[in-house]
């Protein structure tokens, strides 16, 4: 028989969202906190006590005829549904199931926008959108019959809800194929305004919910790390400690009702193995001392190749939290190593040796596109803080110092030439203007005599026609 959501797993995806408020990274959500916690009060103080297992271990023992032929998702949906029917107040169970059908439908929208941004910007296509008229109309007749979760027509509604939800999801994993993951990657990184936390979570939920492909894991592990983690420029923060992570991660499932793929003593090994192999690679990357020694070990291809292997598994919240941890902490030991190396002004050598070829799997690896001519374009490292405004007082100090020492020079000049004068007798310098002007006058009169001596004197030749 099903077990009931625990309270505790209820609310962690508010407190989820708070946390991430409280980093400002989030503006506005689907979700009133406010009311959600009225509603698990409620709930909490209502409800009988009974044994649950951990949200990893859930399982799905019992369904009904109906929900055999029903798709994955909303299958589980339905499963939840009844597990709560019959236990809760009806009161309670309205306004549950009012959330849980709006979210669902708000979750659908914001993934139908983040593609259709991304058939346009990266795959220069119109998008198509899924016509959702007829989820709309469903979801307000599911709002209408809501507030009696016990007759024939809520269970009718709700059914018609998860089918159209469904074709709506499925509708959506269709255009996904087209989509590669450094597409979504791109359009992540360059959006702006930037993706919002809702945003990222319902795309979290999209592929945590999607049938299992090695191109599906690999963009949950993109959407899940861009989730908690924040940009630092070129380098990432982790946002929580991989306890809160872990804990996390296991709220946000057991929120989506997401099918767990472990839960016997040798699926925890297996899957306590996979986070260790990681750990392994987290270790093995912070003791590389040059970037040379991390990339000649081809270690990118094998921590990728690693991934791919993992499967199902890497869905496991210790497994997802470990990947997450990996990615942003290696990615940040590619780009200290290679900052080391423009430090030494070796930028040249790195281009003639590493060119574009490992470009993409290294941005594959880590989840961040991680372009080696781009970081190299960049600044090689910060100047000290004191260092920098020295330099900045220095630059603005040179104009200025120079136009000082020009009107100093003139100055002196100046004073020179003026010293000079006074000391010359006015009287001196008379004579020597009139002398001037007496040696032009003689000359040009000269000139002038000369040319009336050479000119040729006039002849008159009179001739005695007659003789």
């Amino acid at each position: 028989m099903l077990t009931p959501i625990p309270h505790r797993i209820m609310n962690i995806f508010e407190d989820l969202i708070d946390e991430l408020k409280e980093e400002n990274l989030i503006e506005q959500t689907v979700i009133e906190t406010s009311q959600a916690e009225a509603d698990s009060k409620a709930l909490k103080d209502k409800t009988p006590p009974v044994e649950t297992m951990p949200a990893n271990q859930q399982t799905t023992e019992q369904q009904s005829p109906t929900a055999e032929k029903m798709p994955l998702e909303a299958r589980e949906n339905l499963a939840q549904v009844v597990s709560l029917n019959g236990k809760q107040p009806s009161a309670n169970n309205a306004d549950f199931f009012r959330k849980r059908a709006m979210e669902e439908v708000a979750f659908l929208q914001m993934v139908e926008a983040v593609f259709a941004g991304v058939e346009r910007e990266y795959l220069k296509i119109i998008p198509k959108p899924y016509d959702d008229l007829e989820v709309k109309k469903v979801l307000h007749a599911f709002i209408q019959v809501s507030h009696d979760t016990d007759s024939p027509e809520h269970l009718q509604a709700q059914f018609q809800l998860l089918q159209e939800t469904e074709s709506w999801h499925s509708s959506l994993a269709m255009r996904d194929e087209r989509i590669m993951t450094a597409n979504l990657r791109r359009y992540c990184e360059n959006s702006r305004p930037p993706l919002s936390s809702p945003a990222i979570i319902a795309l979290a939920r999209f592929y945590r919910n999607s049938p299992y492909s090695e191109q599906v894991r690999s963009k949950f592990d993109l959407i899940i790390t861009r989730l908690f983690s924040k940009e630092t420029g070129s380098r990432r923060k982790m946002l929580f400690s991989r306890a809160e992570l872990i804990e996390h991660i296991a709220g946000l499932y057991a929120d989506w009702s997401s099918i767990p793929l472990y839960s016997t003593e040798k699926d925890d090994t297996q899957i306590t193995r996979t986070a260790k192999e990681f750990e392994e690679f987290i270790i093995e990357a912070e003791a590389a001392t040059s970037f040379d020694e991390l990339i000649n070990n081809n270690f990118y291809n094998r921590l990728r190749i690693f991934k791919e292997s993992t499967n199902e598994d890497f869905y496991a919240p210790l497994v997802a939290a470990m990947g997450i941890e990996v990615n942003i902490r290696v990615g940040n030991r590619y780009v200290e190593l290679l900052d080391a190396e423009k430090e030494k002004g070796n930028i040249a050598g790195l281009k003639e040796k590493y060119g574009l070829t490992q470009d993409s799997e290294i941005s594959e690896a880590t989840g961040k596109t991680l372009l080696l001519a781009e970081l190299l374009k960049q600044k090689a490292f910060a100047l000290e803080p004191a260092k920098e405004k020295m330099v900045a007082r220095e630059e603005l100090a040179a104009p200025e110092a120079e136009w000082k020492s020009k009107k100093e020079t003139s100055e002196k000049n100046g004073d020179n030439l003026k010293n000079n004068l006074n000391g010359i007798n006015k009287w001196l310098i008379v004579a020597t203007l009139l002398a001037i002007v007496v040696s032009f006058g003689l000359y040009f009169w000269a000139a002038t005599m000369e040319n009336e001596q050479t000119k040729p004197a006039a002849t008159d030749v009179k001739l005695n026609i007659e003789n």
